[in-house]
């Protein structure tokens, strides 16, 4: 977060012999390590913790923090495909969000000297995991219940975001979605390409992506590169939250710079076989 002092590392201990290597582990057993991880991390922070336990993920690994004034949540970086670049625009982005819009997006809960996140290693992880604690979010993804009357107050949520998105100043520059495969190749490489993965894309495979690619390359050259923007790039209705009235956007984790028209895109995308999609769009 902009302001927020530079992060100390913390010296990562050392797997004993007798410890399973973490790429022999499963997803769980993996998960399960991770949890030393966390209530480290958590010792960082001004909060009493009474309990704490493993919700899933992805990316991201979330354990839900219990204390005595409510619930929280902790984000353990899991797949460490983000920089603290890009965590940094994030964590300013939802400050400058809930302070100057109405919008309900995902609070950051900082640690006792103020820092937005926090970095801590565990006995059998490699390397550190960068943290994240925030306020929980009450209610169930939009997922589980996707009406379109619940869809288009997603659109409003989206429309607010853009708003406050063509004016926010972000401390770096955010990655820019002005290609197809736009992530940095180190973290997400593109392989359909290379040899040794051609048999993965058989049967046509190939063709349609060529296909594709052929279909999407005239669209980016039609977009203006000037009029490009802070957008949340990844808005589907598994990244809001609804709670009786209110509906919370979270997850700003993939911010990038683009046009408004390729966030809805993105949002689009995950409804596209929806038998009422058109409902939707």
């Amino acid at each position: 977060m902009s302001g927020i002092p530079a992060q100390p590392h913390i010296n990562v201990p050392v797997a004993s012999p007798t410890m399973k290597e973490w790429s022999d582990l499963t997803e769980a057993g993996k998960i399960r390590r991770l949890r030393p991880l966390a209530e480290t991390a958590l010792r960082q922070y001004p909060v009493e913790v009474t309990g704490i336990r493993s919700l899933g993920g992805f990316s991201n690994i979330i354990f839900r923090v219990d204390t005595p004034e409510g619930p929280l949540a902790l984000r353990v970086d899991y797949q460490q495909d983000h920089t603290d670049e890009t965590v940094e625009i994030e964590l300013a982005w939802l400050l400058a969000l809930g302070a100057e819009t109405d919008l309900d997006v995902a609070e950051v809960v900082p640690t006792a000297d103020g820092r937005g996140f926090v970095y801590a290693g565990a006995d059998g992880v490699p390397g550190e995991r960068r943290c994240v604690l925030f306020e929980w979010i009450p209610g169930r993804t939009l997922a589980d219940n996707l009406t379109p009357e619940r869809y288009h107050q997603l659109g409003r949520v989206s429309a607010g975001l853009h708003v406050h998105g063509a004016g926010f100043a972000p401390p770096t520059a955010p990655m820019a979605f002005d290609r197809i495969f736009y992530w940095p190749a180190e973290i997400d490489p593109v392989v359909f390409g290379e040899p040794q993965h051609a048999h993965l894309f058989g049967g046509g495979r190939r063709k349609v992506i060529d296909r594709a690619i052929a279909i999407v390359e005239p669209a980016f050259d039609r977009l203006d590169t000037s009029r490009i923007q802070v957008t949340h790039g990844d808005l589907h209705p598994w990244n809001v939250h609804v709670a009786r009235s209110r509906m919370i956007a979270f997850d700003f984790e993939d911010v990038c710079l683009a046009h408004p028209v390729q966030d809805v895109a993105t949002t689009l995308f995950y409804e596209r076989d929806q038998p009422h999609y058109a409902d939707l769009r």
